[in-house]
Formats: structure tokens, sequence, C-alpha cells
């Protein structure tokens, strides 16, 4: 370990600072391109929404959110497996490449036979079975897509540019093109279109690079594959559960209106934990790991020191986003979908329990407790699918994010209670006085309803004036984290 601390490349750079800085690049990349990609597809569902209206944008949102099931059982945890895979073995990449992706193109055929025969049997609409088809199609380029490639051989550009691209295909086709009822088919296969693109563009930037990835099948070696894949099917299968049941279950027990009313407002949570906590969740893991490595001590040390700092950037978030929702949704999107406020003011609170427990979630998979990490979310989903199966028919719109609350909530009790670096005892002390400032913050945004932009920035100065003022953080800490945006 000290000899790995020493060591130094030609210019002087320790071997600890090459890997910071190549942790660095790779954050930003995947951050900017989540942002950029994610903004282009939240502005072409908030167009769908406005056109077709809540009904229209209920069938659609359901739709999706059924395509999106069928998605991750066809990838089966394969990306994950081949981006570590292809990161500790380079020398064979056209060989996974080539397992890999035959694996998935067989899934993505068996996937849409099923996906087909449920949407021919589903109590709903042919206009929701034909969207749901459409959005089925996404599995054949989906199982192309290349970006575990790039990811397993740190080349995030390339995984940027597919993101990206996606998004702006999708969005450009939609505001080009969708102007009426009769386009709501349209606006699916333009979702589709977008991936294709960016699995057009990932196999040429691969071909070129490593050229075709064919070759002789191993039978025995695709069967080791899929056993390996298993765990992480299941848990990229529950996290989905997690997320997006609420939206089947509306679909089932309500009308498609009830749908897009909760999918419009519920469309900006999944945006807002599409950037912060994956992005945070992307940049903590590496650290923990190498502190745990390195030191227990320093492990439950920076876990601490992460701990403190996500803590101030969620209670803002949660007190923030529930006294700007009105103005946040009369913004986005037209008059009607204010019904859905709600919604929003609720489902805020399930990503600030979200980031609360990025770190311990981190925690456990970095110090090798994934049992602890299945099992919570096996929790967490058994929960959110009971909840809103029986709370739906009865609360009707806001059950979802009830549920979404509870089921967060108890999935970081679980992951606190697993993670013995952190007692209790030092959440509730961390929590208190960012609290009490985040709520005088939200009386200034009550006592004066200023222009949503306006209220942002009045709101995060004050955020900051009382954090300094109850000695939350010093004004050396606060000029670092700028210092830290702005580089």
């Amino acid at each position: 370990m000290d000899r790995a601390r020493g060591r130094t490349n030609l210019s002087g750079e320790g071997v600890e600072v090459l890997i910071s800085k190549q942790i660095t690049k790779n954050f930003l990349s995947l951050f900017l391109s989540n942002v950029i990609g994610q903004v282009f597809i939240l502005l072409a569902f908030v167009h769908i929404a406005s056109v077709f209206g809540p009904e229209g944008f209920g069938k659609f949102a359901f739709a999706q959110v059924v395509g999106l099931y069928f998605l991750y059982l066809a990838d089966f945890g394969l990306q994950t497996l081949g981006t570590r895979s292809v990161a500790q073995e380079r020398g064979d990449i056209a060989g996974q490449v080539r397992d890999i992706s035959l694996l998935r193109i067989l899934l993505a055929l068996g996937s849409f036979v099923l996906l087909v025969v449920l949407a021919l049997s589903v109590r709903k609409s042919s206009d929701v079975q034909t969207l749901i088809i459409i959005f089925g199609l996404a599995l054949f380029p989906s199982a192309l897509l290349l970006e575990w490639v790039f990811q397993g051989i740190e080349q995030m550009e390339f995984v940027g540019l597919g993101r990206v691209l996606k998004g702006i295909v999708f969005a450009g086709l939609v505001f080009l093109f969708v102007r009426g009822n009769e386009h709501l088919n349209y606006a699916a296969a333009f979702y589709v279109a977008g991936i294709v693109m960016a699995t057009l563009v990932l196999l040429i930037v691969y071909i070129k690079k490593f050229g075709v990835f064919l070759g002789k099948i191993n039978g025995s070696g695709l069967k080791k594959i899929l056993i390996a894949a298993v765990p992480l099917a299941a848990g990229s299968f529950i996290t989905q559960i997690n997320y997006n049941f609420g939206t089947i279950a509306l679909g089932f027990f309500l009308t498609d209106e009830v749908v897009g009313l909760f999918s419009a407002p519920y469309k900006i949570v999944l945006f807002i934990w599409a950037f912060a906590v994956v992005a945070a969740s992307n940049a903590v893991l590496p650290l923990l790991a190498r502190s745990y490595k390195e030191s227990t001590t320093e492990f439950g040390d920076s876990l601490k020191r992460l701990f403190r700092l996500f803590v101030l950037i969620a209670i803002p978030m949660g007190i923030g986003g529930s006294i700007l929702a009105s103005r946040i949704i009369g913004f986005l999107y037209a008059p009607e979908y204010q019904k859905a406020v709600i919604v929003f003011q609720l489902s805020i609170w399930s990503v600030v329990f979200v980031i609360y427990r990025v770190v311990f979630e981190n925690a456990l998979i970095a110090s090798s407790s994934q049992r602890s990490y299945l099992v919570g979310y096996v929790l967490a989903g058994a929960l959110t699918v009971v909840g809103n199966l029986l709370l739906v028919p009865v609360l009707g719109l806001i059950a979802p994010s009830i549920v979404g609350i509870l089921s967060e909530f108890i999935l970081l009790a679980y992951f606190v209670a697993s993670c013995k670096f952190i007692r209790p005892l030092y959440i509730i002390k961390m929590t208190l006085k960012p609290f009490l400032a985040g709520l005088l913050m939200g009386s200034g945004l009550v006592l004066f309803p200023l222009n949503l932009f306006v209220a942002l920035i009045i709101g995060t100065a004050l955020y900051v004036a009382f954090l300094l003022m109850f000695r939350c953080v010093t004004i050396e800490e606060v000029a670092g984290y700028v210092h830290s945006l702005v580089r």
C-alpha cells in the first residue's frame, strides 16, 4: 500500500493523484452528459404533456414504463457485467462484445415476444396497446448499444455522446413533428429513434476503433455469463420497481388522465434523481472503496464528511421543492397540471431520503456487504408493490408518492442499521441545524412569492446565510465548494 502511494510517473505525479484525476474526468463526463441528455428528454416530455393533455400523456407514460420494465429484463444486468469484464480483461474486448451482444439480442427477442403478449392481453385501450408495442421496439437497438464497452475502457466521452444524441434526437423530432392527438404514436416512435441514433453512432465508433466483433460462439461461456449476471439483473429490476411501479398501479386501477397528471410532476422528480443522485453515487463509490481498503478509521471519517455534505444538499431540495412546486409546474406545464402539484411536493421528499442513503448504500458496496444491499432493495421493492396495490384504489393520485416516501425511508433505515460506521444520533445531529436553516429559507420564500428563478437565487442565498449563521459551514468551505463547481 505504501509503495503504491510512493510511486510517481515521469512528470512526478503520484499514483493516487493520477487515479483521482481519472475519476474526476469520468465523473464530469458522465455528469454533464446525463444533465444535457436528461434536459432534452424532460423538455420533450413537457411538450408531449402539453400537446396531448393529461389523458394522452397518461397513455404515453404508462406504455413507456411498461417498455422500461422489459428493457431491463432484456438487459439482464449484462451491461454492468460487461463494463466490469472489459475493465478487467481488455485483451479480449471483441470476444466479450460478441458474447454479451449475442445474449442481449436473444434476450431482446424473447422479451419482445412477452411484451407483445402482455400488450395484447392487458385491459387497456388499443391506443395504449399500440404504444406499448412501439416502445417495445426499443429492445432491439438497445441490445446493440455499446455504452458499456466505452465505460469499461474509460472513454466516457463516447458514453456522453450517445446519451446526448439520444436526448437531442428524441426532443428534436418531438418539437418538429408532434402537433396534435393523432401524433401520439409518433412521439413513442421518436423515443425509439433517439436510441437507434445513439446505437448507430457508438457502433460506428466501436468498429473504427476495434473492428467487427465476429467469431466462434462458446455455449458454455454464454451460460456462465448469464449466471454471473443474475444478481445484477435482480438489483436493477428491483430498482425499476421502486421508481416506476406507482405508474403501473395507477394505470391498472385508475384512468389515463390520472396517470398523466401523476407522470408530469414525477418526470421532474426522476430528472433530479437521474443527474443529482446518480452522479453523486458515481462520485462517492471510488472514494469510499479506496478509503475502506486503506483504513477503516479513514473510511468512517470519509462517510461522515460525505454525509454532512449530502445533508446540506438534500434539506433545501425538499423544503424549497415543496414550497416552489406550484411555480415549477406552472413554468413547465399547462395550467391543467396544477392539480398534480401535491405529487411533486410529496415525491421530492423521496429524493431527499435517496440522497441521504447514497452514502450508506455505497458504504455497503465498498465494504463488500452486497447481501445487506440486496436484502434492503428486496424489502423496499416488496413494500413498493404491496403498498401501491393497497393504497392506489383508496388514495388515488397521491398514493405512489406516499408509498415512495415510506419505501425510501425504510430502505434508508435498513442501510443505516446495516452500516456500523455512522450512528443514528450523528444523523440527527447533522440534520437539525440545516433543517432549521431550510425552514427559515422556506419562510422567506412563502412571505415573498417571487418569480421562480428569482426565488431560486434568493432561496439559495438565504439558505447559505443561515448555514453560516448557525456555523453549519464556514466561509472557507463555501468558497471551496464554489471553486470546485467553477473549476
